[in-house]
């Protein structure tokens, strides 16, 4: 009987071994396949990619992202047409992005104008995800001669400040890699309401437990960028001056998770030439990337002119 169960426990590790190495290494691959390029700032090295023609688009990343979750985005969220010429970075402790000594959200903004002065870019239109949307505030605030329009999706909003990830969690391949396995819905319940998980379909539920969580392997090349989230750009969003935010400002925000929808609308409220679009879907916005598509494709072309 002993051996049976150790033999049981023994097959068992194995595989999970096995299916751990193989996720860690699609993951690895996936990175290396992505070229990417560093720029060596004052606030040190930036990991970036540019792609496409068009109107110039910086794409800044939510929580536990990088280069390829801003990418993203763009290619399995769908959120934007393929139209623009997109700059996509890795935010300070993401991936080769440095992570800068006493690092402040204002400092991230000021990377990316170091950047694009770099790259000879002079305006910008600037989306905000998650936990990259006060440091796309802080660009609009900072450098409104850069920007021509801010769209935030799903953005870090004002009140209460979300559960942070532990660090525990942030630090481990492993122990990530173990938890979005054994319990996925539990994860996804972090972004969005029971009632939104359960009218999903199995295909819709898998879609986003790969791009949302899967994708964020290795975690452990993210982790200073979660902890300075956690620690730092979440809570900070609260003391943002939202009323200096004076470019053309787009806002989507889920209207079923009751704290991003108050904080939306109290964006709304405080930043002057904003629209507000309220969308089901929780912090996803599940079900409604055409209608987001559509509306940013009008929104950049009413006002690149500017």
């Amino acid at each position: 009987m002993l051996y049976a169960v150790a033999g049981t426990v023994l097959v068992a590790s194995t595989v999970v071994t096995v299916m751990f190495r193989h996720d860690m290494g699609e993951a690895r691959a996936r990175l290396a396949a992505q070229p990417t390029e560093i720029f060596t700032s004052s606030y040190g090295d930036i990991q970036y990619r540019v792609t496409g023609d068009g109107p110039p688009v910086l794409v800044v990343h939510g929580i536990t992202g990088g280069i390829d979750q801003a990418e993203a985005i763009v290619t399995q969220w769908r959120n934007l047409r393929p139209d623009y010429r997109f700059i996509y970075v890795s935010r300070f402790g993401y991936l080769q992005s440095a992570m800068p000594h006493d690092a402040t959200v204002r400092m991230q903004a000021a990377a990316y104008r170091e950047l694009l002065d770099n790259l000879g870019i002079d305006r910008v239109f600037v989306v905000g995800n998650s936990a990259g949307g006060p440091s796309a505030m802080w660009f609009a605030i900072d450098f409104p001669e850069r920007i021509n329009g801010l769209i935030l999706i799903s953005s870090a909003v004002p009140g209460p400040v979300p559960g942070p990830i532990p660090p525990l969690v942030a630090g481990h391949d492993f122990i990530y890699w173990a938890a979005v396995k054994a319990a996925p819905e539990r994860l996804l319940g972090m972004l969005m309401p029971k009632s939104v998980i359960e009218s999903m379909s199995a295909e819709q539920k898998a879609f986003a437990i790969e791009h949302a969580f899967v994708d964020s392997l290795p975690i452990s090349e993210r982790t200073d960028g979660i902890l300075f989230d956690n620690d730092v750009t979440n809570p900070g969003v609260n003391d943002v001056p939202f009323e200096r935010v004076t470019t053309p400002t787009l806002i989507f925000q889920a209207v079923d998770d009751p704290r991003e929808h108050a904080g939306g609308l109290e964006l709304a409220r405080r930043i002057p030439n904003s629209q507000f679009i309220g969308l089901t879907g929780g912090h996803l916005l599940t079900g409604h990337a055409t209608h987001i598509r559509t509306t940013n494709a009008e929104f950049i072309a009413r006002h690149m002119s500017r």
